[in-house]
């Protein structure tokens, strides 16, 4: 028995994976796919999710030990005395700035 694909997984998929193996090794894993009642291109599929995932988890916990340390670089000026307090309405200012440039940036390279 194989598994049906919704129209919306099917409409979702983009690109086309093309790759060499030896005959043996094909052979193998059309017969490991058959006793897991899948095909060969449906349990690689999953195995490119499950690689997929994986790196998701890996860039996020590089993510997070990033994060960590900037957290910890900015308790260390705290510390130090060396950060710059302003009001809030400086900050809603220069935020407001920014998001200005930002908006003439995007515009710009729209163009």
């Amino acid at each position: 028995m194989t598994t049906q694909l919704t129209p919306r997984e099917v409409m979702t998929m983009s690109s086309t994976i093309h790759f060499r193996i030896d005959e043996e090794t094909k052979r193998l894993a059309m017969q490991a796919a058959e006793r897991q009642q899948m095909s060969l291109t449906e349990l690689m599929r999953q195995r490119a999710e499950e690689l997929a995932a994986e790196e998701r988890r890996y860039q996020n916990s590089e993510h997070e030990g990033w994060l960590e340390t900037q957290i910890a670089q900015a308790f260390s000026r705290h510390d130090a005395d060396e950060g710059e307090y302003i009001s809030n309405d400086d900050m809603e200012s220069r935020m407001n700035t920014l998001k200005q440039q930002a908006m003439r940036g995007k515009r710009e390279h729209q163009g």
